[in-house]
């Protein structure tokens, strides 16, 4: 993957978990069963740095729940993360507009 690939899809990426993580409380094993349901096969020491990067950023808060006696760590969008993803939101859905024409009813 070149460059601009693995940008587009880190991008991609944090879009994809900020969005999960509005939707409620999530954790890393979640967030990679839900993207290989949608057929992409993110390893750990690809999605772990990425969460802990937007955790320490502001844009998520994470907190460690015990659950079948393992520690885990769950994440939850913060406000500045709301803004942030509203952003992407936006310059996405302009991009998918000039990329992809209008469907036809």
């Amino acid at each position: 993957m070149d460059s601009l690939q693995s940008s587009i899809w880190n991008g991609l990426l944090q879009l994809y978990i900020l969005h999960q993580a509005e939707r409620g409380p999530t954790y890393g094993g979640r967030l990679k069963k839900q993207l290989a349901l949608h057929g992409y096969n993110i390893s750990p020491g690809s999605l772990y740095p990425l969460l802990h990067n937007l955790e320490r950023s502001g844009l998520l808060r994470g907190w460690i729940k015990v659950y079948k006696g393992r520690a885990r760590r769950h994440y939850i969008i913060t406000e500045q993360g709301r803004l942030r993803l509203q952003e992407l939101r936006a310059g996405l859905k302009a991009v998918v507009a000039e990329l992809l024409p209008p469907l036809e009813n």
